[in-house]
């Protein structure tokens, strides 16, 4: 990269500059303090870094304070093989535009910016610019060349090594991407392999969690076998005493022949009061049935006779009803006619109404349109007016000027005063003095302005020469009246005269124009003129018959059919005043009002009489229904009873109850009998063991069931626990983990290759900046030795930083050197740079501000040597406000003063 010219204006405290610059050699740009010299750097620096509409805060900082400007910076630079003219305007009139050459191509806009940053970026290497264009607060600080992808190609190739031009960076740059894929700068997982393992860890967890359901499965299953075993042990044990039950039935058996017996009697004692039980309950059924056949035909005469009673009163309420519905049929026949007479007054109103509002309307249009005219006559006044206030104020400005000049020009030049002593003639420049004849009095004064020759008649010439500062005083002059004529040329008028009046012309055309649009405004009441022209259309349409008016009665369209009937009998009235229509109106309302509250009433008693018949007719029919059901229910129980005697007599029933009877009374006397002697022979004895070993062997029952019932819900969990494929779970969750286990190993050993490949390639750039420090040192040492003697060397690390400075044998690290050491060592290692990477044409300028000022004399002027030999291959620029810092110093630097 080359810089050959660069340009600001209204840069922070900068109004106007413009520096070039060799291509080779030193520019030393000198000036004093705060006259924009470190503004330079900044501006080329925002040049190719912010867009002309970025709101960044450090490109507001340097917009100028108070004045509102755009602030402007141009460049003409070399980036390769091609020369870019570039120019960008932030804040005021934005713009951006770029010119490159041979190709001759242009760009503007956002695109001029995009093309000018790509250019930039792929022919200078960031980090060298970086490292060589240096502002005054980092002097001291010395580069590392190690970072620098410009100078590494460079040291390559003086290596001796194979060039790729940078191609090692990216592949750098490709391995430090491929390496974070998988791990963060702190060497902990991301990304894909931070998910595996993620994935890898919940799998892991999901699968203990399906183990221990699985475990808990199988302690219900060691469970289920101990209630297995606990129920068959219960299990003998109610066998063995259902055995003893069984022997003391057994013995009891022996000696149960006289229960049985008494068993037997209570059976039959039973069976006997059953008999007798069914044979007085048949009777008692059959006297039941009686007496309900009896209330049935009672309940079926009284239904019936309900229901005469309400036939004849349905009858009296249907007459009623008929009669109520004929008077509201008039009523409503009354209430439409009145109506119509109503709507027919309404609609004529509407159309007296819309005549008047037409009437209304295309007057107030017709003030719209004169108002509209006028507004259109002073905004044609106003278009003829070229002179606006500004103009005038220009004009009066300008005019002012030639007055100052032509009286600055009077007061600053000589005056030759000519008086007549006599007859003859008398010429000034050429031409007959005016005003001085033989009879003046007084002498004539003619302002010298320029060279002015006297001649008088043949005898005498004399030439006057005005001073130095007349002809300026009579230039500045000219050039007002120059500036006063152009600016009357452009507003076409002949002086300032005619300006005041086109200024006054105007002011009045405003306010005729300001008047007219108040008028209209105040004419429209906040309409359109297109509403208004729509309003009267539709309005002429209503009162030319074209549009049917809706009166306030309602839409015709949902008139009833008696509201047609009364239309088809009014004659409605056509009075011919607005007021009388109104009247008329008033009196139908008030009409028809009255026939609408007759019509209600009569809704009203319709609607009661109406519910009285449906009562009625509800009642007929429910009175109907219940003596048809009780005539159904009678007939019903006539015919069983009549079955029921069919089948058995009632003297039969009588003769069954008395035989039963006597037969439970013989049974029972035996059976007292049978008990006395059972309880004579002491069974009950027998009866308590057996009553002992039954409840035992009950006890044993529960138990075996609540081990059983036990048992079953145990079994019912491993029956849910089967049909959840707890099991299956397992597996699957032993498979995802296996999955995951192995997406993890894949990504695990990419990313252990990423990481075996970035320290293998950082072990191997370490060794090649180990062969780059060989001839990096050997450089900077032939640089340094010219200002510190041939005892001159550095130690460098391994990113290729100077660690120490060697003189003398006498070894110091970098941040144990004085300030103007430490100075001098970061210059001398720029220069290096700069002449390494100079070679194939990569390099950027060296820009230093404010550099070396912390160096003595002596070591001064052995840097001014130094930098002297880098600017024969270099562009070396040196900012500074000490001009004798450099310009005694540097053997053949151009000087340029700002």
């Amino acid at each position: 990269m080359r810089l050959h010219r660069l340009a600001m204006r209204d840069f922070r405290g900068v109004v106007e500059r413009e520096l070039t610059f060799d291509e080779t050699g030193v520019t030393v740009v000198v000036g004093d303090n705060e006259t924009g010299k470190s503004s330079l750097l900044e501006a080329l620096a925002l040049l190719f870094e912010l867009p002309d509409d970025s709101k960044a805060a450090k490109l507001r900082s340097v917009q100028p304070v108070g004045r509102d400007v755009g602030s402007e910076v141009e460049a003409e630079v070399t980036l390769g093989e091609t020369r870019v003219h570039y120019r960008k305007q932030w804040f005021r009139q934005r713009a951006t535009e770029l010119r490159t050459e041979p190709d001759g191509r242009t760009w503007t806009g956002r695109e001029a910016h995009d093309e000018a940053v790509r250019l930039f970026r792929e022919h200078v290497d960031q980090t060298l610019w970086t490292a060589l264009v240096v502002g005054q607060e980092h002097a001291l600080a010395v580069p590392a060349a190690g970072s620098v992808a410009a100078v590494l190609t460079a040291l390559d190739e003086a290596a001796g090594g194979e060039v790729d031009h940078g191609a090692s960076v990216p592949l750098v740059t490709a391995v430090e991407t491929e390496y974070l894929r998988y791990f963060t700068r702190t060497g902990r997982p991301t990304g894909d392999y931070a998910e595996a393992v993620t994935r890898r860890d919940e799998q892991q967890a999901r699968l203990e969690e399906a183990t221990a359901g699985l475990a808990e499965v199988e302690q219900d299953v060691t469970r289920a076998e101990r209630l297995g075993r606990d129920r068959g042990t219960l299990a003998t044990r109610l066998a063995e005493q259902r055995l003893r039950v069984a022997e003391l039935e057994s013995r009891r058996h022996a000696a149960d022949e006289l229960i049985g017996q008494v068993e037997r009697l209570r059976r039959d004692s039973e069976l006997a009061t059953q008999h007798l039980d069914a044979a007085g309950g048949e009777r008692e059924r059959r006297e039941t049935l009686v007496g309900e056949v009896r209330q049935r035909e009672e309940a079926a005469t009284t239904a019936l006779e309900a229901a005469r009673r309400a036939r004849l009163t349905l009858h009296t309420a249907e007459r009623e009803w008929q009669a109520a519905t004929t008077r509201l049929h008039a009523a409503r026949q009354e209430h439409a006619t009145q109506r119509a007479v109503v709507r027919s007054l309404d609609v004529h109103l509407t159309r007296l109404r819309d005549r008047s509002d037409l009437t209304e309307l295309e007057a107030r249009l017709a003030a719209v349109e004169d108002a509209r005219s006028q507004e259109h006559q002073a905004a044609a006044a106003l278009q003829r007016s070229p002179v606006d206030a500004v103009a005038v104020e220009a004009a009066e400005a300008a005019h002012l000027e030639v007055l100052a000049a032509q009286a600055a020009l009077t007061a600053g030049s000589p005056t030759l005063v000519v008086r007549r002593l006599g007859p003859g003639e008398i010429e000034v420049a050429g031409e007959p003095l005016d005003g001085l004849t033989e009879s003046a009095e007084s002498p004539a004064e003619v302002v010298v302005e320029r060279d002015t020759t006297v001649r008088v008649g043949d005898l005498v010439e004399l030439t006057v020469r005005p001073g130095a500062g007349a002809a300026e005083l009579a230039a500045a002059c000219a050039r007002a009246e120059h500036t006063e004529s152009r600016l009357l040329a452009e507003l076409g008028q002949a002086d300032i005269a005619a300006v005041r009046r086109a200024g006054r012309a105007r002011v009045e055309a405003e306010r005729a124009l300001a008047g007219a649009r108040e008028t209209l405004t105040r004419r429209l009441d906040g309409r359109t003129f297109e509403e208004l022209i729509a309003e009267r259309d539709v309005l002429a349409a209503r009162v030319a018959g074209a549009v049917e008016p809706v009166s306030a009665a309602g839409d015709p369209a949902e008139d009833t059919a008696e509201d047609a009937a009364g239309d088809a009998m009014v004659e409605p009235p056509v009075p011919d005043t607005i007021e009388a229509t109104r009247t008329a109106l008033v009196r139908a309302q008030e009409e028809e009002s009255a026939a609408t509250q007759v019509s209600t009433d009569a809704e009203t008693a319709e609607a009661a009489v109406r519910k009285e018949f449906e009562a009625a007719r509800e009642e007929a029919t429910e009175t109907r229904v219940r003596a048809e059901q009780a005539v159904e229910r009678c007939d019903d129980a006539r015919t069983s009873l009549l079955l029921a005697r069919e089948e058995r007599a009632d003297d039969t029933l009588a003769e069954a109850v008395r035989k039963a009877a006597a037969e439970a009374e013989g049974i029972a006397t035996e059976l007292a009998q049978a008990a006395d002697a059972m309880s004579a022979s002491g069974v009950d004895l027998l009866d308590e063991r057996l009553i002992e070993a039954t409840r035992l062997r009950e006890q044993l029952a529960g138990q075996v069931e609540e081990l059983q019932d036990e048992l079953r819900l145990v079994e019912g969990r491993l029956e849910m626990a089967g049909a959840q494929g707890l099991a299956s779970a397992v597996e699957r969750a032993n498979a995802d983990l296996a999955h995951a286990q192995q997406h993890h190993d894949t990504l695990a050993r990419r990313a252990a290759a990423a990481s075996r490949l970035r320290d293998t390639l950082e072990r191997h750039r370490a060794e090649s900046r180990r062969r780059y420090a060989a001839p990096l040192r050997a450089r900077i040492d032939a640089l340094g030795r010219v200002v510190h003697g041939s005892s001159f060397g550095v130690a460098l690390g391994d990113d290729l930083e100077v660690e120490a400075r060697v003189i003398d044998g006498l070894r110091l690290p970098v941040s144990s050197l004085s300030t103007g050491a430490r100075e001098q060592l970061a210059t001398i290692v720029r220069l290096a740079i700069a002449g390494l990477t100079a070679v194939d044409g990569s390099g950027v300028p060296v820009v230093l501000d404010d550099a070396l000022g912390w160096s003595d004399p002596a070591r001064l002027e052995a840097m001014g040597a130094l930098l002297a030999r880098a600017g024969t291959t270099g562009q070396v620029i040196l900012l500074t406000c000490a001009p004798d810092r450099y310009v005694g110093t540097v053997p053949g630097a151009r000087v340029v003063r700002i």
